[in-house]
């Protein structure tokens, strides 16, 4: 696909329908059946988890044309996994989720900006630690969150491949 020019901004509640859409899109490309049963609950509850807290937010990627090809979200950590149980603080520790990138338009800086505009917002609302999970399976986002700084605090064994990473803030 052709380079052209990408708006980030944050995600309206009117547009919620269209994001549900892209996110199930990328779940389907990535996981497996079970593996999306598990996660798509999240999709169903984007106004509650990231548009009506203060201190979450979304953000989404737009071509020219209004075509959302890219998210990214941020929430404070509400200690649900189970391997990192007590390790973090909900008000000083936010969630990095929902970040994905139509598989057109990856390593064209489109992931790192929507990164840069997700760790401001993490400043400006005091968070100490970005955290986030991946799956090793996931094209490119185990490598692309390295580069941006993070780094591994668990790595779980098992079908669902998953990396659990954080990234201190100053």
């Amino acid at each position: 696909m052709i380079r052209q020019e990408i708006l980030i901004r944050p995600i309206e509640k009117e547009e919620i329908d269209a994001v549900q859409n892209f996110l199930l899109r990328q779940l389907k490309e990535h996981l497996t059946p079970e593996l999306q049963a598990s996660i798509n609950k999240d999709v169903w509850q984007l106004e509650m988890t990231y548009f009506e807290p203060e201190n979450s937010g979304m953000w989404g990627a737009f071509t020219s044309e209004g075509e959302l090809v890219g998210t990214a979200a941020v929430c404070p950590y509400n200690d649900r996994m189970v391997s990192l149980k007590g390790c973090y603080h909900g008000r000083n520790t936010a969630e990095v989720g929902r970040c994905y990138i139509d598989k057109h338009l990856r390593r064209q800086g489109i992931g790192r900006r929507l990164f840069q505009i997700i760790t401001a917002f993490c400043q400006e609302h005091r968070y100490h630690v970005m955290y986030l999970h991946t799956h090793r399976f996931f094209p490119g986002g185990f490598n692309f969150w390295r580069k941006q700084g993070f780094t591994i605090t668990v790595d779980e064994d098992g079908a669902a491949q998953i990396i659990h990473m954080e990234k201190l803030l100053q």
